[in-house]
Parts: structure tokens; C-alpha cells; sequence
């Protein structure tokens, strides 16, 4: 995982360029420092998981396929999952390793979510579409939308990567400031040169934080329910959680090997129900550092 390190003086968060729910603009006021994994959930990781985790009392709404196709390698990226297989997944992960889950059914914080299911929103405290959370637990998690940006733009302490343009992205044709096609392909697969499928992760270059397809390849599932942002709370609070009334739709977030270029953007949202599935779609763990 990449140890991404903590901000107190704020970061602007969206992008006038890329438009559409990613406006306003506005700043998230601080965050802890936290870790994020560097690479897609691979296939191969998925799959250890998930055969323990059935082993130790765990259920899921779907068994997951390699790549796009399922007819990848264990070294493509984890795909048909939904958000809730994939925290889930995240506390079968916790206690595999010895660390403690973050998702509980009871806010004492004793009984680790373990089912994910097909169905509609169920908005019941402790349900999987809206588990208690132990934020200060050592285990895996789903970042938040505010830490996926974060990482995805960060540069230095005091510099981010504009909204418009993908995780990693550097502009080497100096007669223009726009994001060429050349540039995109260096860090992302997308609609353009991904062959029409997912590829094994981690094959093009990483952003300045050592993180790969931070855009392109899939979409990744966020903690965050879908709002529109705006230029107050919740979106600007420190450590920023998005809203905290259940919703319809969970975000993602980095665009996939479907898309065009205008949905590689660091800052572009995408969003759908927490039990949605499809073949750009999987995650990437974080947690404490």
C-alpha cells in the first residue's frame, strides 16, 4: 500500500473543466494521513479472500470474474462486484490478517459485517448498505471519496493535479496545456487503448504517489453516498465522509477501459446502488497508515 500523508491547510476537491456533479468546487478542510493500496484489487487477491472468508462464517452477492470478460488472468483486476461485496470483503481481509474490521451490524463494535446480498436499499443501522463504522480501526476499508482524489491528484504538500486530467498525468507536449491522447495512454486504459476489456493492473505508469490506474481500467467503488457537492458541509468538513443520510447511490470513482477521455479525470464522478454490478466496475482497499 501507498502512504499517503495527512493535509491540515486543505485541498480543492472537483473541477470547473470536468463539469457535470464534480462542481462546485470547493476545499475539504483537512486529512489524516492514510494508506491506500497501490494496485485494483487483483483477481487473485480477491479469490484467497474470498475462499477463507466462506470458510469463516462470510457470504457474497457474487463470486466476482477476472477482468471484464472473466477470461483474464489472476493478475487482471477483480471485476462484477458490488459495493457491498466489496466491504464485505474488506472485513474478511481485516481479520484474515489479524487487524480489525471497520464494518459492524452493532454500534459497539462487536459483530463484523459479514453478508452481502442482492436486493434494494436497506437503510436499517447495521444493515450492508449502512453499517456502523469503526474509523479508528486498523483494518481494511473503502476510502472515502475525499481521500480517492486526494491520492489520485496529489503531487507534493502544497501541489494537486488539475481536475481534468488522469492520475499520473504529465503534460509532455509543451505547445499546449490540454491533456493529449499520448498522455492519457501513458498512465490509463481507456476506451481508446484498452483492447475492449480490462488488462492486468499495474502495466502502466503511476501517479507521483506510486499508485497505478488511478484512472482508467475500472471504476472503483468509494465509501461516500451520492450527493451533490457543495461549498459547505459535509463536503468541506475535515476528513470529509460525504453525506450521512442513507441515499440511493454509493459513488465510484477513476473512470474504466469503456470510457472516453472526458471520464479520466481526477475529479470525474460516477455513482449507482450499492448492490450494482458490471465489468468496469471493482475497488481498492485503504486504511489507517
Amino acid at each position: 500500500m501507498a502512504c499517503v500523508p495527512g493535509n491540515t491547510t486543505g485541498f480543492i476537491r472537483g473541477s470547473a473543466a470536468v463539469g457535470g456533479s464534480s462542481v462546485p468546487e470547493h476545499t475539504v478542510a483537512s486529512l489524516t494521513a492514510f494508506a491506500i493500496a497501490k494496485q485494483e484489487v487483483k483477481f487473485a487477491d480477491w479469490l484467497i479472500v474470498r475462499a477463507w472468508a466462506t470458510s469463516n462464517g462470510y457470504t457474497f452477492q457474487n463470486a466476482g470474474v477476472q477482468g471484464s470478460t472473466g477470461g483474464g488472468t489472476d493478475q487482471h483486476p477483480v471485476t462484477a462486484i458490488s459495493w457491498r461485496d466489496s466491504i464485505v470483503w474488506c472485513n474478511a481481509a481485516s481479520q484474515k490478517q489479524g487487524l480489525t474490521p471497520v464494518y459492524y451490524t452493532d454500534a459497539s463494535f462487536t459483530t463484523p459485517l459479514k453478508t452481502s446480498t442482492a436486493g434494494g436499499i436497506n437503510a436499517t443501522a447495521g444493515s450492508e448498505d449502512n453499517p456502523y463504522v469503526n474509523w479508528s480501526a486498523n483494518g481494511y476499508r473503502l476510502p472515502t471519496e475525499a481521500e480517492w482524489e486526494f491520492a489520485a491528484r496529489y503531487l507534493n504538500a502544497s501541489s494537486f493535479l488539475r481536475g481534468d486530467a488522469p492520475s499520473g498525468w504529465q503534460d509532455n507536449n509543451t505547445v499546449n496545456a490540454l491533456v493529449d491522447t499520448l498522455e492519457i495512454e501513458a498512465v490509463a486504459w481507456w476506451s481508446s487503448n484498452a483492447g475492449g476489456g480490462t488488462n492486468p493492473v499495474a502495466l502502466k505508469a503511476a501517479n507521483a504517489l506510486g499508485i497505478f490506474d488511478m484512472s482508467g481500467n475500472l471504476w472503483e467503488h468509494v465509501w461516500d453516498w451520492s450527493g451533490s457537492y457543495t461549498t459547505v458541509s459535509p463536503y468541506t468538513d475535515a476528513d470529509s465522509r460525504g453525506p450521512s443520510a442513507v441515499a440511493t447511490n454509493r459513488v465510484f470513482r477513476g473512470g474504466s477501459w469503456t470510457n472516453a477521455a472526458a471520464n479520466q479525470g481526477s475529479a470525474f464522478r460516477n455513482a449507482s446502488v450499492p448492490s450494482f454490478t458490471a465489468n468496469d466496475v471493482g475497488f481498492r482497499p485503504a486504511r489507517r497508515p
